[in-house]
């Protein structure tokens, strides 16, 4: 039962309180600081925060304040009451939490192995029947950036494909396609184009790469900067070769 009240917000002391108040019926501090053995200026701070949780009332009897215990059945309306007007909030609270999502988050990974914590964020990030965006990514500098890179490639294709995710992604000509890619649409620009960036966009998310020494990839997260990259996207798509 303690356990049970202490979920309205109260205390041990507040609930011993409260269960005494209800033996007693109406009574004054007084008589509530004896059977509790709590001080009397105690008893009087506890009952103030029980009545402002709505727990006890008071009365004046002979110009004396006396208390009563609110009705164990009342607790149920009370607890009723609370989810109401929580469930009134609910939207605001919706809208700070949907406002902190707008706000730009950056994160900057270089080194050999990026790519493969790109591979890893696009798993985590997207759901079944998203897609992701590609556009002037080497595959062919990849695997000479790292040996293992088509494990880990090999490893992406199979989980995106169990998910249905596809790939638009545009590329330079001629170069090479992983036969892993099952669920990617490929289109081609010339190698001038391309130069030594490339961005992906999946979610509310934009990588951008620089290709150097050492490569450099920049994870922006953001609705506003994701849907820019995507419109971006989809003008050099329409520009793109089949071939």
């Amino acid at each position: 039962m303690d356990h049970e009240l202490k979920e309205f917000g109260l205390t041990e002391n507040e609930i011993k309180i409260y269960l005494e108040l209800l033996k007693l019926g109406t009574t004054n501090p007084t008589d509530i600081a004896k059977r509790t053995g709590f001080s009397r200026p105690y008893v009087y701070d506890a009952l103030e925060r029980l009545s402002e949780k709505r727990m006890v009332s008071s009365v004046q009897i002979k110009n004396k304040i006396h208390y009563t215990a609110t009705n164990p059945q009342r607790l149920e309306e009370i607890a009723v009451n609370r989810l109401e007007n929580i469930q009134k909030i609910i939207p605001q609270l919706l809208q700070l939490k949907e406002s902190n999502q707008d706000k730009i988050k950056v994160e900057v990974h270089k080194g050999k192995f990026v790519y493969k914590t790109l591979l890893q964020d696009i798993i985590i990030t997207l759901k079944k029947n998203d897609e992701v965006l590609v556009f002037g990514i080497d595959d062919d500098i990849l695997l000479n950036l790292d040996i293992n890179i088509n494990i880990h490639l090999n490893l992406y294709f199979s989980r995106i494909l169990k998910l249905n995710i596809k790939e638009r992604i545009i590329t330079k000509k001629a170069n090479t396609i992983p036969k892993e890619a099952k669920t990617s649409t490929y289109r081609f620009m010339p190698k001038e184009v391309m130069g030594n960036t490339a961005f992906e966009v999946y979610g509310n998310k934009v990588a951008i790469f620089l290709w150097g020494s050492p490569n450099h990839l920049i994870l922006i997260e953001n609705r506003e900067v994701a849907e820019s990259y995507r419109n971006q996207f989809e003008i050099l798509w329409k520009n793109a070769g089949d071939k």
